[in-house]
């Protein structure tokens, strides 16, 4: 069993600062209780942090992002399924939570260009519980599919009826769905199949108020990966890269006035063509969640509860006895300055604390 003597806890939800208290743990919290000694602080403490949209390839980035205070990576396309359970049982890097590979059109750019397996083609509604079926007994913990708008691109996209078929099926199967989307009608087919989750946000056209209303009438989820919109929009884009990126910002502060829910996610990844570091790229996307109108507060949320409970991770994303021991300690108040965050003075994960 460890203790931290003597911490204040942030309370993610409320943003409120408790008293000090000393929190017992070893894999989970096992105790929270005032604090024995009257002693000056020994730091704020918070839950670890979760990036609800990466990719995995290589050990090293991960243990980096680690220390930069990320403690869960929600996996949302890395094959083969192999590799994602090795990742899962080296406990010297985050938790991993994974789809592994997504469903898409056969045809698609995520089968021709980025090598993804032909099982993960789905040819239509008939076909959908054999995916299904082959994710589930690869293990995974959540569904992600590919929408493409037809209306926008020549890229082969699933139709609505199959769309909705792998949304009900998964559902069925007691899991969440997380849909790419990167146009203002993609927006509008994953709000038509019901997926959970949407994930990017457009860079080249505003959201209509109708698709925001039905974003939050329905309760669905935005992981905007702003970091990825900028890093693609300087890939692609040249001297309009600015403009688009501007734009995306829009789309996002609509949302969060609306009162969507949005949670932080930044697509980190190790290609040639767009790469995201993993670890400090979150902390950039709470910057950009910010300047598109969250609090310190919301943007800290956005990855920890939020996170937590957009995906169903009730184990985790709160300091609560029960929980799991995901922990960073800080000198100073990241609700201040939400820069300290970058550079946690610890980190548990899951009751282990990283070494440097």
């Amino acid at each position: 069993m460890t203790t931290l003597r003597n911490v204040h806890i942030i309370d993610v939800d409320s943003a409120a600062i408790g008293d000090a208290v000393d929190i017992d743990f070893a894999d989970t919290i096992a105790t929270i209780s005032p604090a024995e000694s009257d002693a000056l602080t020994n730091g704020f403490v918070l839950p670890g942090l979760i990036d609800t949209h990466v990719h995995l390839k290589s050990r090293e980035p991960l243990v980096g992002a680690l220390r930069s205070g990320l403690t869960t990576l929600v996996d949302l396309g890395t094959h083969p399924d192999s590799l994602v359970e090795d990742f899962r049982s080296d406990h010297g890097i985050p938790g991993i939570v994974s789809a592994g590979s997504a469903a898409s059109a056969p045809g698609s750019s995520q089968i021709e260009v980025m090598g993804f397996p032909v099982e993960s083609g789905v040819t239509g509604p008939d076909d959908a519980e054999r995916f299904l079926d082959w994710r589930e007994a690869g293990g995974a913990d959540l569904i992600k599919i590919i929408i493409e708008d037809p209306d926008a691109t020549e890229v082969p996209a699933l139709d609505i009826p199959t769309l909705r078929t792998l949304v009900d099926g998964a559902h069925d199967r007691g899991l969440l769905t997380v849909a790419h989307a990167v146009t203002p009608g993609a927006f509008d087919r994953g709000l038509e199949a019901g997926v959970d989750v949407l994930t990017h946000v457009p860079f080249g056209a505003r959201l209509s108020e109708a698709t925001i209303s039905r974003i939050v009438e329905t309760g669905t989820i935005v992981s905007p990966t702003l970091v990825m919109m900028r890093a693609i929009a300087d890939a692609r884009l040249g001297e309009h890269a600015d403009s688009a990126f501007a734009l995306a910002l829009s789309n996002v502060r609509a949302l969060h006035a609306a009162g969507a829910r949005i949670i932080a996610g930044t697509d980190a990844n190790e290609t040639p063509f767009a790469p995201v570091p993993h670890g400090a790229s979150l902390h950039d996307e709470l910057g950009y969640l910010i300047d598109a109108g969250m609090a310190a507060a919301e943007a800290i949320r956005s990855a920890t509860s939020g996170a937590a409970d957009a995906l169903g991770l009730s184990d985790r994303g709160r300091i609560v006895e029960g929980g799991r021991a995901d922990l960073l300690v800080l000198g100073t108040d990241p609700l201040a300055d939400l820069e300290d965050l970058r550079t946690p003075a610890e980190v548990w994960v899951g009751g282990v604390q990283v070494s440097d």
